[in-house]
Protein backbone atom coordinates (compact mmCIF):
# COMPACT_ATOMS: atom_id res chain seq x y z
CA UNK A 1 0.00 0.00 0.00
CA UNK A 2 1.41 3.36 -1.00
CA UNK A 3 1.76 6.38 1.28
CA UNK A 4 -0.91 8.10 -0.83
CA UNK A 5 -3.35 5.24 -0.22
CA UNK A 6 -2.53 5.18 3.49
CA UNK A 7 -3.22 8.92 3.73
CA UNK A 8 -6.55 8.35 1.96
CA UNK A 9 -7.60 5.76 4.54
CA UNK A 10 -6.39 7.89 7.44
CA UNK A 11 -8.62 10.69 6.20
CA UNK A 12 -11.77 8.56 5.85
CA UNK A 13 -11.71 5.69 8.34
CA UNK A 14 -13.53 7.51 11.16
CA UNK A 15 -16.38 8.41 8.79
CA UNK A 16 -16.74 4.89 7.38
CA UNK A 17 -19.89 2.96 8.26
CA UNK A 18 -17.72 0.16 9.68
CA UNK A 19 -15.86 2.43 12.12
CA UNK A 20 -16.09 1.30 15.76
CA UNK A 21 -16.10 4.08 18.34
CA UNK A 22 -13.03 4.07 20.53
CA UNK A 23 -10.77 2.59 17.87
CA UNK A 24 -7.94 4.54 16.28
CA UNK A 25 -5.70 4.47 13.23
CA UNK A 26 -3.42 1.85 14.79
CA UNK A 27 -6.40 -0.49 14.88
CA UNK A 28 -7.49 0.14 11.29
CA UNK A 29 -4.14 0.42 9.49
CA UNK A 30 -3.47 -3.35 9.63
CA UNK A 31 -6.95 -4.03 8.21
CA UNK A 32 -6.33 -1.75 5.22
CA UNK A 33 -2.88 -3.24 4.67
CA UNK A 34 -4.36 -6.73 4.89
CA UNK A 35 -7.07 -5.86 2.37
CA UNK A 36 -4.48 -4.73 -0.18
CA UNK A 37 -2.24 -7.74 0.44
CA UNK A 38 -5.13 -10.21 0.39
CA UNK A 39 -6.41 -8.80 -2.89
CA UNK A 40 -3.00 -9.26 -4.48
CA UNK A 41 -2.85 -12.83 -3.11
CA UNK A 42 -6.33 -13.71 -4.41
CA UNK A 43 -6.34 -12.22 -7.90
CA UNK A 44 -9.32 -13.29 -9.95
CA UNK A 45 -11.39 -14.17 -6.89
CA UNK A 46 -14.29 -12.37 -5.26
CA UNK A 47 -14.09 -11.08 -1.70
CA UNK A 48 -17.22 -13.02 -0.75
CA UNK A 49 -15.66 -16.25 -2.05
CA UNK A 50 -12.55 -15.96 0.14
CA UNK A 51 -13.99 -14.13 3.14
CA UNK A 52 -13.99 -17.21 5.39
CA UNK A 53 -10.27 -17.68 4.68
CA UNK A 54 -9.57 -13.98 5.28
CA UNK A 55 -11.47 -14.10 8.57
CA UNK A 56 -9.53 -17.16 9.70
CA UNK A 57 -6.21 -15.49 8.84
CA UNK A 58 -7.06 -12.13 10.46
CA UNK A 59 -5.75 -13.12 13.91
CA UNK A 60 -2.29 -13.85 12.51
CA UNK A 61 -2.27 -10.80 10.21
CA UNK A 62 -3.72 -8.09 12.45
CA UNK A 63 -0.46 -7.10 14.16
CA UNK A 64 -1.31 -4.78 17.11
CA UNK A 65 -4.87 -4.09 15.95
CA UNK A 66 -7.56 -4.56 18.60
CA UNK A 67 -10.23 -5.20 15.95
CA UNK A 68 -12.09 -8.46 15.82
CA UNK A 69 -12.86 -9.73 12.32
CA UNK A 70 -16.42 -8.35 12.52
CA UNK A 71 -14.93 -4.86 13.05
CA UNK A 72 -12.07 -5.24 10.56
CA UNK A 73 -14.13 -6.79 7.76
CA UNK A 74 -15.39 -3.49 6.34
CA UNK A 75 -11.92 -1.94 6.20
CA UNK A 76 -10.43 -5.07 4.63
CA UNK A 77 -13.18 -5.11 2.02
CA UNK A 78 -12.82 -1.37 1.41
CA UNK A 79 -9.09 -1.80 0.73
CA UNK A 80 -9.80 -4.85 -1.46
CA UNK A 81 -12.17 -2.80 -3.60
CA UNK A 82 -9.85 0.22 -3.64
CA UNK A 83 -7.03 -2.03 -4.82
CA UNK A 84 -9.23 -3.17 -7.72
CA UNK A 85 -10.05 0.40 -8.72
CA UNK A 86 -6.33 1.28 -8.80
CA UNK A 87 -5.50 -1.41 -11.37
CA UNK A 88 -6.01 -0.37 -15.00
CA UNK A 89 -8.91 -2.36 -16.48
CA UNK A 90 -6.70 -4.00 -19.11
CA UNK A 91 -4.30 -5.27 -16.47
CA UNK A 92 -6.92 -7.12 -14.42
CA UNK A 93 -7.13 -10.85 -14.72
CA UNK A 94 -10.88 -10.77 -14.17
CA UNK A 95 -13.23 -8.14 -12.75
CA UNK A 96 -14.46 -9.00 -9.25
CA UNK A 97 -16.82 -7.38 -6.75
Amino acid sequence: MSAHEENHYKAIYRDADYYSSGRDWNDYAPAYHYGHAARAEHRGQRFDDVEAELAADWESRKAESRLLWAEARGAVRDAWQHFDSAIPAGARHRRTD
